[in-house]
């Protein structure tokens, strides 16, 4: 898989997190208007099922810095760069609209200090919860040497044993962690561990997808893109009907592994490798539209299809000036 290609993905990934974001919500019929529905439920949100998109990122975050340690560039003081530049990022996302939040709801922007702090660092996301996984990811990463390293020291028994207690202990704690109180101590101490397990399950399948892609068997490149295209199409709409959390994993491995494969349009790559391109920010901002600041506005378009546009269109446009300011702010740090 090239960078090209990772990045098109990506583009992929983002546009499923605004859709699941949209439209896997329990109130849907009271905010907007589907015009389809399946067996009493709306398209819209069986389809949110196949969309859920932390695995996807968390993938190709594995599958690349796996690419990284096999180059020998994988070091600390490169990670920690590395993530630096992605709070900067999201710390001008914050400084933008928490301050437009003020005027709109004072009470939680930015609230007192305590979950101003937590937000800041990221253990608790009160302004925007969508950007929940931000740290465990950064501890994630921060740990990429020593995950990737023993997957690919240990054999397959190994692997799958290991992932097999991911699966345990993530079930496990996840049940604990949603009946705790809602306490930011509570929150770094027991849920915090829950996200940790849960995306370093979707980072190691990363790193296999890299095995997997490099060692690929001939009937596996050999077989005709139509192929890949239609079993793309039936786990789509085998997860659109069950919404298994444990299952999200290997759903995102499997849909990826296929989507390489497959001939798609130019045009249509384009636009994707664009969206990817600006998917860090968007995915920063697009609740605080939909969401938390803005949510008549977006879901004011009453139809699907026009909602999700809408909140695709607002969410690229106001990642442009992210971008550029955060990169302002790097270049000046002389990261």
């Amino acid at each position: 898989m090239s960078k090209e290609q990772s990045t098109i993905i990506k583009g992929v990934a983002i546009l499923m997190m605004l859709w699941y974001h949209l439209f896997g919500i329990s109130d849907l019929e009271t905010i907007c208007t589907p015009l389809i529905y399946i067996h009493g439920k709306a398209l819209v949100a069986h389809i949110a099922n196949a969309c859920y998109p932390v695995s996807f990122f968390l993938i190709l975050s594995g599958y690349g810095l796996t690419y990284i340690y096999l180059n020998k560039l994988l070091t600390i003081k490169r990670q920690y760069k590395r993530l630096l530049k992605l709070y900067i990022h999201y710390w001008v996302v914050l400084f933008i609209f928490v301050s437009i939040g003020h005027y709109i709801n004072p009470a939680v922007y930015p609230n007192d200090l305590l979950h101003f702090v937590a937000n800041i660092i990221g253990i608790r996301c009160t302004y925007n919860g969508e950007t929940w996984f931000l740290l465990p990811y950064a501890v994630i990463t921060l740990c990429s040497y020593w995950i990737i390293k023993y997957i690919f020291l240990n054999n397959k028994k190994q692997i799958i044993i290991t992932l097999s207690i991911y699966a345990i202990v993530f079930l496990l704690f996840r049940h604990l962690g949603n009946n705790l109180p809602d306490h930011p101590i509570l929150e770094t101490l027991l849920i915090q561990p829950v996200y940790w397990v849960q995306l370093s399950f979707y980072f190691s399948l990363g790193i296999l997808l890299y095995r997997l892609l490099e060692n690929e068997p001939k009937q596996f490149k050999n077989a005709p893109a139509k192929v890949y295209f239609i079993v793309l199409c039936l786990i789509f709409m085998i997860k659109s009907q069950f919404k298994i959390t444990l299952a999200d994993g290997l759903y995102a491995f499997v849909f990826i592994f296929c989507f390489l494969h497959l001939r798609i349009n130019h045009h249509i790559t384009s636009i994707l490798h664009r969206l990817g391109h600006r998917s860090m920010p968007m995915w920063m901002t697009h609740t605080f539209y939909s969401v938390y600041l803005f949510p008549d506005f977006i879901y004011g378009f009453k139809y699907p299809i026009l909602v999700f546009v809408v909140l695709v269109f607002v969410s690229y446009l106001t990642a442009i000036p992210i971008m550029c300011i955060s990169k302002k702010i790097i270049n000046f740090i002389k990261l």
